[in-house]
């Protein structure tokens, strides 16, 4: 009889075994910084523009592995823009859209380049930005067609990147992809068709252990997993071909950039009808110097040395072209840093993450200077 209704040895440790699995939620949601409670998360899934952020929300970045810039703190506003609420509109107003470049949420705001414009042009002008990481033409499109033409704004400076034109088999997060997802009206990418989040998706919100897990996980598997051999795309295989006259690209690669910047051009009539000027730049990537993000080169995704150069030279031969054919004004950000660098040993990128740092944020200040001191009136 006592054999029969002894207890199994799993059920008697399993209050220790919940009590410790506690301990340790409560241990990492206190001491690591790169977890955020579910109710700040501060980039959610939108079906109008992809993904945003979530309005009236605070957060500080602190640096990672690799990099040591100090800690930002970043505000975000009830109209889901880092800063003070916009203002009635005095002047001529120009918005700044982009990617994480322009978020530049590791740079304190009073040293982002729209500040410093800000700071110099008012009150003749007022430059209001908006950034979201890994965002690109289309969904730049949509925050325009939703939000941003509220801002009244007279004109539009688009960043691109070139990963914005990266293929889908390459890079996940590519404007390919937002393409495909996007509900369009009248040729307009209104909305985005956003899977419902998975249990796990689910559990993985809420868990600061599960999140701390998959971080491990993720950078193991990168620093482990095999040379690529195959002929499949690969973000530092575009890179390259980016690099190379356009007519040495894949013709698939060509065409979907050229796909890339048709949305561009889409943009640019729809903000002519409504009398608002569209004005371009590229975005100048750290792996076009050698001594530039020195740390990030290296990470297993690139896995080139250390010293490694590579131009933008073809991309940025396209897009250029594309603007003038078109009729947008071209901002030439590349030939500012390239000045500064050939002045100066100065670093304008992270070390590990690659995005400007405070001293790259006034160099595209200079640029975009430069550029409006001719075209706003004193």
């Amino acid at each position: 009889m006592y054999r029969r209704f002894r207890t199994h040895p799993l059920l008697v440790f399993l209050p220790f075994y919940a009590l410790l699995l506690f301990g340790a939620e409560s241990a990492v949601r206190h001491l690591w910084s790169g977890y955020v409670p579910l109710d700040s998360r501060r980039v959610f899934a939108d079906a109008q523009v992809h993904h945003d952020y979530r309005p009236s929300t605070r957060f500080t970045t602190h640096p990672g592995p690799g990099d040591r810039f100090a800690p930002a703190h970043n505000e975000i506003n009830a109209f889901g823009i880092r800063g003070p609420l916009p203002g009635a509109k005095v002047g001529r107003r120009i918005l700044l859209l982009g990617d994480s470049f322009v978020q530049a949420d590791e740079v304190a705001f009073e040293q982002t380049f729209g500040q410093l414009l800000n700071a110099h042009f008012a009150p003749r002008a007022e430059f209001i930005s908006h950034g979201m990481v890994s965002w690109s033409p289309t969904p730049e499109f949509s925050w325009l067609y939703h939000r941003g033409l509220a801002l009244q704004p007279d004109a539009v400076v688009l960043f691109l990147c070139s990963n914005d034109f990266y293929r889908i088999d390459a890079f996940h997060q590519t404007d390919a992809t937002y393409r495909q997802q996007a509900i369009y009206r009248d040729g307009l990418p209104i909305g985005y068709h956003i899977e419902e989040p998975s249990f796990a998706d689910v559990a993985l919100a809420h868990s600061a252990l599960l999140q701390l897990a998959r971080r491990g996980y993720r950078r193991a598997a990168t620093a482990w997993r095999p040379a690529d051999s195959s002929n499949q795309p690969s973000i530092p295989g575009e890179i390259i071909y980016l690099s190379q006259p356009p007519e040495q690209w894949p013709p698939d690669l060509r065409a979907n950039a050229d796909s890339t910047l048709g949305v561009v051009g889409a943009m640019h009539a729809y903000l002519q009808q409504r009398r608002i000027a569209l004005h371009i730049a590229l975005v100048p990537l750290p792996f076009a110097w050698a001594d530039e993000a020195v740390a990030g080169k290296q990470h297993p995704l690139y896995g080139w040395p250390a010293d490694f150069a590579v131009s933008q030279d073809g991309i940025e031969r396209r897009a250029r072209t594309f603007a003038r054919r078109q009729g947008i004004g071209w901002i030439d950000l590349h030939a500012e840093f390239a000045r500064r660098k050939d002045h100066s040993a100065e670093l304008l990128f992270n070390d590990a993450d690659g995005h400007w740092n405070a001293a790259g944020h006034a160099a595209v200040y200079g640029a975009l200077r430069a550029y409006f001191d001719a075209r706003v009136p004193r």
